[in-house]
């Protein structure tokens, strides 16, 4: 599937918007098309490389979109569920299985 991603290449530079190419989600991954997506203080502060992350890179963890597709072994959620993003999230620690995965042991 093609989408359109905002790739950084190096410091300081803008943000790109290009086409990305995404593999069908393996075992426990989700395809979420994204309906609606902010960028955070975190993907300025890598485009600054005040925060050290690995260039190229396509940024951004903050969204919310609708599941296309789900892989192998995926439970928690189905095709067009609506769902919003988070990088935190594993699914099965205390705060997970509670439905609080921002909340720190």
């Amino acid at each position: 599937m093609e989408i359109q991603a905002a790739a950084l290449y190096s410091k300081g530079e803008k943000f790109k918007i290009e086409p990305v190419t995404l593999d069908e989600p393996k075992a426990g991954e989700v395809l979420v098309k994204i309906v609606a997506s902010g960028i955070c203080p975190t993907d300025i502060h890598v485009q600054n490389q005040e925060y050290w992350f690995p260039l190229p890179a396509v940024l951004g963890y903050e969204g919310a979109g609708i599941v296309e597709k789900a892989g192998e072994g995926v439970s928690a959620v189905k095709p067009d569920d609506h769902v919003v993003l988070g990088y935190a999230y594993c699914g099965k620690c205390q705060p997970c299985l509670t439905g609080a995965p921002y909340q720190k042991l």
